[in-house]
């Protein structure tokens, strides 16, 4: 008896005594506050809409080139007798301008041989005429035309022995001077036109249908703004929109408007000349796009929705891409009073409830 008390009932007893304590302890513990959850809602940024024309900006670079570009070749052969100081690659010359000249010695024999092979065949007609010898006269004639296309043709030679400037034009390449012996058809410069520069423009293809060129009907044109920087001065120049190009670059597929300027060395016209060469940056207005929004980049989701705050709560609204810009997009399918969301949490779905920032 004495050894069932020690191995079975006393130690149930001390069990059954610590549950009985530890209940007691559980029990006299006091209840824990219990906190309330709080629902966090996103604050927004906001702006409302008001759809009308949207203004396009487009903005290109190119590189000013002549609109005219020969090599001046020699008509006739000879020796460089004489050459303008002014004749210097690089330099402007004037039209007409005498750039240099070959010896005409041997075009001034031509010359005075054809004189007196005209006045020979003149002489010889006028014999045959006098003895009524109508069988010769008809040869006779016939000399005399030959005689005067000699004549005619000395003359030209003589007179391509001076090179004169066809255009205003600066000299790109110099390829004579003076003591050079050239032959017919060898060149002799090159020369850069300076009457209108033009500036070819490449486009994407979806610039192109907002591109406003060539000359309106009351004789303006659209006009553009050329810039370029020289250290931390920059100069301008106005330039006209004068035509796209009907062709697409093979390697790039971008079309070409090509902008001009006149006279872009005239101190008169411009404050700063507009060398040939020069790489410039355009930056003007397109046509601009009806019942359209342009709105950042970063509220536009997938490039086909954006989401308002309608009533508390985000409301997913598809829209149509128009246009991208560098750091905004234009859209249409938005109302006049919408209150587009332009935060971009990490969360967004439709209904979601969200306050307006004030």
């Amino acid at each position: 008896m004495t050894r069932l008390f020690k191995n079975v009932v006393l130690p149930l007893a001390v069990v059954a005594i610590a549950a009985a304590v530890s209940l007691a302890i559980i029990s006299s513990r006091p209840e824990l506050p219990r906190r309330e959850s709080i629902e966090v809602v996103p604050l927004v940024e906001v702006v409302t809409v008001q759809p009308g024309p949207v203004a396009v900006t487009i903005e290109s670079r190119g590189i000013v080139t002549p609109r005219r570009s020969i090599d001046l070749v020699s008509e006739v052969s000879g020796r460089v007798d004489w050459v303008d100081s002014g004749f210097l690659q690089g330099e402007a010359v004037s039209e007409g301008q005498l750039l240099l000249r070959i010896d005409p010695i041997d075009y001034e024999v031509a010359l005075s041989t054809a004189e007196a092979s005209l006045a020979s065949a003149e002489l010889a007609l006028a014999e045959v005429k006098a003895l009524v010898k109508k069988a010769a006269i008809a040869e006779a004639q016939a000399g005399v035309t030959a005689a005067r296309d000699r004549l005619r043709q000395a003359k030209v030679d003589l007179a391509n022995t001076e090179i004169r400037a066809p255009f205003n034009a600066v000299v790109d390449i110099k390829q004579v001077d003076v003591g050079q012996y050239v032959t017919a058809g060898s060149s002799l410069m090159k020369l850069l036109s300076t009457d209108v520069a033009e500036v070819r423009l490449p486009l994407l293809a979806s610039d192109v249908p907002y591109v406003d060129y060539g000359q309106y009907d009351d004789g303006t044109w659209p006009q553009i703004m050329l810039t370029a920087s020289f250290g931390n001065i920059k100069h301008s120049w106005r330039a006209r929109l004068a035509r796209l190009e009907r062709r697409v670059d093979e390697e790039t597929r971008v079309f070409f408007v090509v902008a001009q300027v006149d006279e872009p060395y005239s101190r008169s016209l411009h404050s700063h000349i507009l060398a040939l060469g020069l790489f410039v940056e355009a930056s003007f207005a397109g046509i601009a796009i009806d019942d359209a929004v342009k709105i950042p980049r970063s509220a536009l989701h997938q490039s086909s929705y954006v989401y308002l705050v309608e009533n508390g709560s985000l409301q997913r609204r598809e829209v149509t891409l128009r246009r991208r810009e560098s750091d905004s997009v234009i859209v249409s399918g938005l109302e006049a009073g919408d209150l587009l969301v332009l935060t971009r949490l990490d969360l967004m779905v439709d209904g979601m409830p969200v306050r307006m920032l004030d």
